[in-house]
């Protein structure tokens, strides 16, 4: 398996726990603005065997939980294999994906505790071209969707990471409004974009980080609404905190 970094610990990527984070390297979505781009270098990354990667973690005895995220995990071969033999270790996995290859996430269900799904913009094939790069069949997104949705043993979060200068509060309305359709009961999170090691400057130019306060003003109308889901701040102010909360403490 190709493994572009391990974190041995990390209070950050799984909510109330501490994880080891494994990336593994490559996807097959071509966002510009993506923030692990040097997972994606045809050279990035180190073949790790699968007796190698569990001894790893086996001596890992500062967690309990591991966090697999990318790229894109689904690429990798052995993943189904990983995710089942870390399942009888007792350990917590929770898991990243983009949603693009639903028959992969549908192994992968029995063996994972916790699915973060990335929805990059709302489902409509022109729009995720324009935000990814890539075309996209939105149908694919939902089928995975649908998928975990489903499977309620498994933690759901979906996530976008709002990007100033390329999504707008009318994508985030659209996707709430899917979610609400769909009956969808886990987390919304509206995450912060950051920027990530080695990107050009033109890039920093093209896509900005959202302030604090951007974030808030496109999550604001939804206070007041009858959702099924809980919705979600990520930023570097309030780190993981649920709106109604974080509104609170400004009132």
């Amino acid at each position: 398996m190709k493994i572009g970094g391990i974190i041995e610990a990390s209070r950050e990527d799984i909510p109330g726990k501490v994880c080891m984070v494994i990336f593994t390297v490559g996807c097959n979505f071509n966002c510009e603005f993506c923030h692990n781009k040097h997972l994606l270098m045809i050279d990035a990354g180190k073949e790790y065997s699968m007796k190698q990667l569990l001894g790893l973690i086996k001596n890992n005895f500062l967690v309990n939980a591991i966090s697999i995220t990318g790229g894109e995990p689904t690429l990798q071969e052995d993943i189904i294999m990983l995710c089942a033999e870390l399942k009888k270790l007792g350990k917590f996995i929770s898991f990243d994906t983009n949603g693009s290859t639903p028959s992969i996430v549908k192994k992968l269900l029995p063996h994972i505790d916790r699915i973060a799904l990335d929805l990059m913009g709302p489902l409509m094939e022109k729009r995720l071209e324009e935000i990814t790069k890539t075309p996209i069949n939105p149908n694919i997104l939902i089928e995975t969707f649908d998928l975990i949705n489903q499977n309620k043993h498994v933690n759901f979060e979906i996530r976008t990471h709002y990007v100033k200068n390329l999504l707008n509060p009318r994508d985030i309305n659209q996707i709430i409004s899917f979610l609400k359709h769909k009956s969808f009961s886990g987390n919304y999170v509206l995450q912060q974009y950051q920027y990530s090691n080695g990107l050009e400057q033109n890039i920093k130019e093209k896509f900005q980080i959202p302030e604090h306060n951007d974030l808030l003003n496109v999550l604001k109308p939804y206070l007041k609404k009858n959702l099924p889901f809980q919705l979600y701040i990520r930023d570097e102010i309030v780190g993981y905190s649920e709106i109604h909360e974080v509104f609170q403490e400004i009132l």
